[in-house]
């Protein structure tokens, strides 16, 4: 845990209170301990980061520097891996919603197009009579159903049926993905991507997942499909404080879908280079929020701290869960009370921590909220205040001022005054 002394230094360096602190050597932990545990059971390997759950710059290159590639699932996201340096042949496109622009760039640069419906395809086609004598390789996104035996949905938020890709058995696999070379015969797949958001990002979905896509590539693409992409959506390292038990590990998500692969025999004749899309196993864990006590008080016998930051800060869809938390006090000893902390919106929802027990700040103390590096930084809007300064601590007392703190001008420089 950080001193009081500790988090006025990156409040200097942050412009003032409250701000972000990235942890770097977590999050490059994160990338070696992912990319070991899925290389130790199966290779070739590719993690592809998901930068629509944290696409700090200074992170995206992190990956690029480490040999990772990006995973985008928009033009900005796209645009934004160019800018940091990714080589665009390392970039995967993913996303329900690619315009014909959006194709021509990314199969111009030679990236990898996951298609997502046949409208896309159509695209695609149409691409590919432009260009008749360039071979054009494309991945295709397969709809995944995750119910098992009792007919339990694992879909994210117990859904039926999910929305993304192309499902198989509607579509007529046999007919239409092999005619995917028609009207253009210079079109080849060689991706099937199965990303699935769950409920419980158990290891049952991954080993579904990964068969299934394995089954589709021996069935209907034996010999074009170079690339066996299951998503992301794994759990990451769960901290002290995180309201989750019983949670699979890394070894763990990779050993069951290494089981699969080198079970299977199509892929042990094929090889084809396993990818993965880590976002929150990545990013989660690696980013806190600070915030500054600004008054305490009692209501009735309820004990409100109020901090000059926000729910939106720290939980932008507002969930129920209690981050991992410290309080950090200048004096030791303060006694241990039940109280929430609230933040600076005149929203009654904006409370950052409920009903803890915790050590009872002053004004002037600060509150750090852990575990907020996923999807937090980039759902936060602008509301009411500006978004905060984003600190990078990268080890051995040395900071680095990532993001500084918006102003004015930078949340209206966009409207007409």
């Amino acid at each position: 845990m950080l001193t009081h002394s500790q988090i006025e230094k990156l409040e200097s360096i942050a412009g003032g209170s409250p701000f972000y602190r990235v942890d770097r050597r977590r999050f490059e932990s994160n990338y070696d301990d992912l990319t070991a545990a899925f290389s130790s059971r199966y290779r070739p390997l590719v993690l592809a980061y998901s930068y629509k759950t944290n696409y700090i710059p200074y992170l995206c290159r992190i990956i690029k520097d480490k040999g990772g590639w990006a995973e985008a699932v928009s033009r900005m996201e796209y645009d934004l891996a160019l800018k940091v340096g990714q080589p665009p042949e390392q970039i995967i496109f993913n996303g329900p919603v690619k315009t014909s622009d959006d194709i021509e760039l990314s199969l111009n640069n030679g990236s990898m197009v996951n298609v997502d419906s046949e409208p896309e395809l159509t695209l695609v086609q149409a691409y590919a009579q432009k260009h008749p004598d360039r071979e054009i390789r494309i991945g295709l996104r397969i709809n995944i159903g995750l119910s098992d035996q009792s007919g339990q949905s694992h879909i994210q938020d117990s859904l039926k049926v999910g929305r993304f890709g192309l499902d198989p058995d509607e579509l007529n696999v046999k007919c239409k993905m092999q005619n995917v070379k028609s009207p253009a015969d210079n079109v080849k797949v060689i991706s099937l991507h199965g990303h699935t958001s769950t409920t419980d990002r158990s290891t049952w979905c991954f080993e579904v997942i990964a068969r299934t896509l394995c089954d589709i590539a021996r069935t209907y693409f034996p010999e074009s499909i170079e690339y066996i992409n299951i998503g992301g959506g794994f759990f990451g390292k769960m901290r002290s404080g995180m309201p989750f038990k019983d949670t699979p590990t890394f070894d763990d998500y990779a050993r069951t879908v290494g089981s699969v692969l080198n079970g299977h025999a199509w892929v042990q004749q094929k090889k084809p280079t396993l990818v993965i899309e880590p976002g929150v196993a990545m990013a989660a864990d690696c980013v806190s929020f600070i915030a500054k006590v600004v008054s305490v008080k009692t209501i009735r016998d309820q004990v409100f701290v109020t901090v000059d930051g926000s729910a939106f800060n720290t939980k932008p869809t507002l969930h129920s869960l209690t981050m991992p938390h410290a309080v950090i006090t200048q004096k030791q000893g303060r006694p241990v009370q039940t109280y929430s902390v609230v933040g600076a919106t005149c929203m009654e929802k904006d409370i950052l921590l409920k009903d803890i027990a915790a050590p009872l700040p002053e004004p002037g103390d600060y509150i750090q909220i852990g575990n907020v590096g996923a999807y937090t930084l980039v759902m936060t809007p602008p509301f009411i205040n500006p978004a905060p300064a984003i600190v990078a601590d990268e080890g051995q007392a040395q900071f680095k001022l990532i993001r500084r703190k918006q102003t004015l001008d930078d949340v209206f420089s966009n409207y007409s005054f």
